[in-house]
């Protein structure tokens, strides 16, 4: 295993969020700016499936990110749980929790992403997110 390949690709994952951070608060007014570094990290092909079950595109996702500038002031945002689950030549594949917090709730999902990493270069792929909602008591009778 390349190390080198799969450390890059941990650290694209807090790149990611902590970009995704700056356009959701828009502190120190840099949530603008911070969209083309965003979105430059995502392939030409990227695709995702939401926490909604909706599969969806860059165009689909840059719309999102430039309605959602300073949409969620005072949002935090933590990554967890960070591992990778398969590498093959350049393409990583990690797995990791994404809790948000805002307002006193808390919100989290895991997600799957496969990134490509060529010459000091990360590329997202593909993310697939899935809700994490506690689970109901089983009730016996």
């Amino acid at each position: 295993m390349n190390n080198n390949l799969v450390e890059q690709a941990h650290h694209s994952i807090h790149h990611v969020h902590e970009l995704i951070h700056r356009v959701f608060t828009d502190e120190d007014g840099a949530g603008e700016a911070s969209l083309t570094p965003l979105m430059e990290v995502f392939a030409e092909h990227f695709s995702m499936i939401t926490t909604s079950a909706a599969v969806i595109g860059r165009v689909q996702v840059e719309q999102l990110f430039k309605g959602a500038v300073g949409a969620r002031k005072g949002l935090e945002i933590m990554i967890s749980d960070l591992h990778t689950v398969w590498h093959e030549g350049v393409t990583v594949a990690l797995r990791y929790k994404e809790t948000h917090r805002l307002n006193d709730v808390e919100t989290a999902r895991i997600s799957l992403a496969i990134l490509r990493v060529q010459h000091d270069h990360v590329q997202w792929v593909y993310l697939h997110e899935t809700d994490v909602r506690p689970v109901a008591p089983v009730i016996r009778i």
